[in-house]
Formats: C-alpha cells, sequence, structure tokens
C-alpha cells in the first residue's frame, strides 16, 4: 500500500490498533453486536425521563416506547448448514441471532448486513458455515496473498433466515437485497399472508438528532429477544471512512466513502445488530450496527456505540426494496487533504512541485487521482487540482466533498469550483452512478 493510501486510510486506522471493531458478525454462539437506540427527550426537558406519550398505567417512559415501538422490531436468526462427513446429509454448522425493524405492511424488514451474512476464507470446502465453493462475493485485491495483502474472503449468506415475531411465532424469510459493501444494511422480506398483520416502524428525522438526548435500544442481545436498554447519544459522527474495494474496469468512482454513524453509550450486547433506535415517540432514528471494545488488558472500553442515522436507512432501504441495489453518485475522483500531500512534500520535493496548488490553497479537497471515462474525466479534472466548494457550498476538505457529493443523486448535475494553475474556474459535472 503505497503512503498515500496509509494516510488517506489514518482516519479510520484509530479503530484497529489495539482496539476491535465490532461488526457483530454471526458465528455460532451469536451475533456480536452493536445496540444502539436513541430516545429523543421532550425539548427543552432537562430532567430525567420526561416523555409526552407515556400512557396511564405504564411505570416508565421506556416502557411506553417499547409499548409503541416493540411490534415494529423482530428477531432474526440465520442457520448456516455444512454437510456431514459421514451421512452427506446437511447439519447447523452455526447460528446467528439479530434483530431486524419492519419497514412495509408488505412484509419487507430492514436489519444490518452482517446479521445475514458471514466471511469465511475464499476457496475453502464445505467443512465451513455456508454453501460450497464458488459461491458467494469475493473480497481482497489482485494482490491478495502477498506480504501485507488482506486474505481473501468470501462473503456467504446463511441457507435459512427466520424472522421471529412480535408475538413470538417463527416464519421463513429471505433476503431481498443488500448494499455490501457500501454500508452494512439489507433488506429481507416475510409473506404478510404467513405472518398476519405487521405494525411498520415509523422514522424520525436523524438530522435533529441532538448530543445528550436519552436513547433506548430495542434488540435481541445474547438472543433474549426484545430487550431493552437505557443511555445517551454520546455524539454524531461524520469522520469515519468506509473504504471501497476496487470496483470493476472503467466503474466511475469516488474512493473512500463517509460513514455515518450516532455514537451512543447505551448497553451493547450480542445480538443487538439490526434493532431500533428509537425516540420518545417511539419512533426510529437509528439501526443498531456496531460497537467499538477494547482489544487488550490496558484498553476496554465500554459505552462505544454505533448506529446507521434513520435518514441513510430510509434512503438505503427504499432503494433496496424498488432497484435491489443503492444509486449512489459518483464524481469519479479518489481526494486527499491539503495537510497529507503536505506531509509528503516535506519528504520530496517532487511532491511539492506536483502539488504546488494544493500548497499555496491551504485547504479544500484535493484530486488524488481521476477515473478513467468518469465525469471527473470527461469534465477535464486533473490530479493535483483542488476542488474548493460545490453547488456553493464550501469545501474545505476531502470529507466536506464526500458529503456534499453523497447527498445528491445519480444523474444529477453539479457545479464545482477548481482551483489550478490559471486560478479557480467553475466546472459542471453530471453525477454518474457508482459501480458495483
Amino acid at each position: 500500500m503505497s503512503r498515500f493510501r496509509e494516510a488517506a486510510l489514518r482516519a479510520a486506522r484509530w479503530l484497529a490498533r489495539g482496539w476491535v471493531l465490532a461488526l457483530l458478525a454471526g458465528a455460532a454462539g451469536g451475533l456480536v453486536g452493536a445496540g444502539a437506540a436513541a430516545w429523543l427527550a421532550k425539548p427543552g426537558a432537562v430532567g430525567p425521563w420526561t416523555s409526552p406519550i407515556a400512557p396511564p398505567g405504564t411505570s416508565s417512559p421506556a416502557e411506553a416506547v417499547q409499548r409503541i415501538a416493540g411490534p415494529s422490531v423482530v428477531g432474526v436468526i440465520s442457520t448456516y448448514l455444512r454437510r456431514h462427513p459421514v451421512t452427506g446429509g446437511s447439519v447447523v454448522a452455526a447460528r446467528a441471532t439479530g434483530a431486524g425493524v419492519i419497514i412495509d405492511a408488505r412484509g419487507f424488514i430492514v436489519t444490518n448486513h452482517h446479521v445475514v451474512s458471514t466471511l469465511v476464507p475464499a476457496g475453502t470446502g464445505g467443512d465451513e458455515p455456508g454453501p460450497g465453493p464458488g459461491t458467494g462475493r469475493e473480497r481482497g485485491g489482485p494482490g491478495t496473498g502477498g506480504a501485507g495483502d488482506p486474505p481473501r474472503v468470501r462473503d456467504v449468506h446463511p441457507q435459512r433466515i427466520e424472522v421471529l415475531l412480535p408475538g413470538g411465532r417463527r416464519v421463513p424469510a429471505r433476503l431481498v437485497a443488500e448494499d455490501y459493501p457500501y454500508s452494512d444494511l439489507a433488506v429481507l422480506r416475510v409473506d404478510p399472508q404467513v405472518a398476519g398483520e405487521l405494525k411498520p416502524a415509523r422514522f424520525a428525522d436523524s438530522d435533529r438528532v441532538r448530543v445528550g438526548q436519552w436513547v433506548a435500544a430495542i434488540g435481541s442481545p445474547a438472543g433474549l429477544f426484545h430487550s431493552v436498554s437505557l443511555g445517551i447519544v454520546s455524539g454524531v459522527r461524520e469522520e469515519l471512512f468506509q473504504p471501497v474495494p476496487p470496483p470493476a474496469a472503467g466503474a466511475p468512482v469516488v474512493g473512500e466513502r463517509i460513514f455515518r454513524l450516532i455514537q451512543t453509550d447505551a448497553a451493547i450486547n450480542p445480538g443487538n445488530s439490526g434493532g431500533a433506535l428509537v425516540d420518545a415517540r417511539g419512533r426510529v432514528i437509528g439501526i443498531n450496527t456496531v460497537k467499538i471494545a477494547g482489544g487488550g488488558p490496558q484498553d476496554h472500553f465500554e459505552g462505544l456505540g454505533f448506529a446507521i442515522p434513520a435518514n441513510d436507512v430510509r434512503r438505503i432501504a427504499s432503494d433496496l426494496v424498488r432497484y435491489g441495489r443503492v444509486r449512489r453518485p459518483a464524481l469519479g475522483v479518489e481526494v486527499v487533504d491539503v495537510v497529507q500531500v503536505t506531509a509528503l512534500a516535506r519528504e520530496d520535493p517532487a511532491w511539492a512541485l506536483q502539488f504546488a496548488t494544493a500548497l499555496s490553497q491551504g485547504h479544500g479537497a484535493v484530486i488524488w487521482r481521476v477515473e478513467p471515462g468518469s465525469p471527473a474525466a470527461r469534465a477535464g479534472l486533473r490530479r493535483g487540482q483542488v476542488v474548493v466548494g460545490c453547488d456553493g457550498e464550501p469545501v474545505r476538505d476531502s470529507v466536506d466533498l464526500l458529503r456534499i457529493i453523497d447527498g445528491k443523486a445519480a444523474g444529477q448535475p453539479v457545479v464545482l469550483a477548481v482551483a489550478g494553475d490559471g486560478g479557480i474556474r467553475r466546472v459542471a459535472v453530471r453525477l454518474a452512478e457508482l459501480g458495483r
């Protein structure tokens, strides 16, 4: 990996240095889950646990929230099978539990991708959970297997998915679509004629989440379905990045994508993945997805759970149901920050010459690579230029540009303010759809 790639991912690598980013992937014994759900306190309320909707006879607002949102939260049970070496029949290799949220009375349920998926070494035989070799998606670049390269793995789905309804009945479910690897979301569907009447969850505007608000997590920790835990919103994070694997040849790319997360200190336990983050009116503001746990005896952490914001969940789930994929916009560039090329310039004068505009500008998203055939390439953008604005919004760094582009639609035109040898000029670009 180049020095640039090392620097470009530095913002995310603190998660991996001796710490564990628990993506709650299932194995025998259940999913190590991130369970977080947000309780939006009554505006202006300072005291503990005030709720405008607590009905008579409830002992706490949390009980009221469970009564309202609970019927929209289900358990998800993923069963992986393998071939018995003697009889040749199918036996259970692993079983994982998580949660999901009903989003449509027609039977659609949103959950985490890793609740209905697991990673196994590519090319292994039939002893691992999941189907035989050659099925599922493989991860790992062309250099996989060399020194320092990540091992190649396959993304494998369970042979059987079941949903545990609020009333206690188990019904079969099928995987409709998944947003792998761009977000940790997937959509399941149950037959409403088999499941009976379903209550879709109500979603709130997650852009209005405030740090310090009380939170309540509804999920299935350790297979204990419909458990509720309490905490607060500890932060709303946009600094985390999710690296995207190399796309197919010619497909437009953006580079790393912003990974928006709501941070909470609500109790995080195995099996909370895919559960609901709800406010005082029982509206979902997030889907539980990850936690950070200690990686050593001196680095043990609690209260670092994260959830995917509801606004992102609604957009992604809607596309998955309608198109079978998420229609994301793509500009077709990889960008870095000025501070990164400044560090390179100190090591080698050649870098200083190549990125002279960035060094003199002092801010903006520096174009590191332009994907051939992409919208950026057709607009004439080049390595070393600096994007300092997009559709009238200032771009101070790469995070700003990724955030703005991520909020657009595929096919939408945008106007970039680009600094280069001739000063700042306006460049019109029509975004493409991010290739898978």
